[in-house]
């Protein structure tokens, strides 16, 4: 409900309410893979689209105007021992051991804070070891969920965990479009923020009723949007993030009419005759003004 089919929803009925209202052109665009791999997708769309002059991101922001987060990195440690029997271990030098004593100085360091995203994180997401069965393992593997601040990159990044007995490296994962389409990622997503007092943010606050603005705690497909190519993008969606995978994730009607016809008053801000640098669509055809995207980590 919150991540994602409210923001869909809302968004999908304000475009339909203000079709003929409008003018320029309005995409919108639903990318898979968001989840796993926030913006390799959508890279694929604006390839094919080209430069818009807005991206407006449907995550929850509780109706509030999203304007950056933290980025994003996975971080695969491995430690290495000697496998053997297990019925004799004093044979072997455990992996898990050695990955074990290692783990407290990744989580204790004292991480930075980025002054308008807030403090980096680091939590442990996956464990696990090989060979399988009764053997001391010789190797143990832990992927670590790393959120950073701006300016930093997987050389930064990775820099934090020299010196200690395990390889560190910038996890990469293979995924699989529901096309049947492979393609390959690396897992580090740079951080954002979107000036609040660009105009294209400018207008679209106002067209949402100036509501407060805020920063997401997790990742969204503005890595791709705002970090790397330098679209203004904001966003805006109904739903309290917190909420974001969990079992009793929920909306309230009233939020998602709410965000439906906010929606509607901020595409007629950004696209209505009367906007800005909105010129007239002649008649049997549509030029290219803007376009128009939305989606998470």
């Amino acid at each position: 409900a919150v991540d994602m089919k409210g923001a869909i929803a809302s968004q999908v009925a304000a475009a339909a309410a203000t079709a003929k209202e409008i003018q320029g052109t309005l995409l919108l665009a639903y990318v898979p893979h968001e989840e796993t791999a926030e913006g390799v997708v959508l890279a694929r769309v604006l390839d094919q689209v080209g430069k818009p002059d807005l991206v407006v991101l449907g995550e929850p922001t509780d109706l509030r105007l999203g304007i950056g987060h933290r980025g994003r990195a996975v971080v695969r440690l491995e430690a290495r021992g000697r496998a053997s029997h297990a019925a004799m271990p004093e044979l072997g030098d455990n992996a898990i051991v050695r990955m074990v004593e290692t783990l407290p100085f990744t989580f204790d360091t004292l991480l930075p804070e980025d002054p308008l995203l807030g403090e980096e994180s680091a939590t442990p997401i996956a464990i696990g070891t090989s060979p399988d069965g009764p053997v001391v393992p010789e190797r143990c593997w832990v992927l670590v969920d790393r959120r950073v601040g701006r300016g930093e990159t997987p050389e930064s990044v990775l820099a934090a965990y020299e010196g200690l007995e395990v390889e560190a490296r910038i996890e990469r994962v293979e995924l699989v479009s529901y096309t049947g389409e492979k393609f390959g990622a690396e897992l580090f997503f740079p951080a954002w923020w979107m000036d609040p007092a660009h105009p294209w943010a400018v207008r679209a606050w106002e067209g949402l009723g100036s509501p407060p603005m805020r920063v997401w705690r997790f990742s969204t497909d503005g890595v791709e949007s705002c970090a790397r190519r330098g679209i203004p993008t904001v966003g805006y969606g109904p739903g309290d993030e917190a909420l974001a995978h969990q079992a009793n994730e929920r909306l309230a009607v009233a939020d998602l009419e709410r965000a439906a016809h906010a929606c509607r008053r901020m595409l007629r801000s950004l696209l209505g005759p009367g906007s800005p640098d909105t010129k007239p669509v002649p008649t049997g055809r549509r030029e290219e003004r803007r376009g128009r995207n939305r989606r998470r980590r």
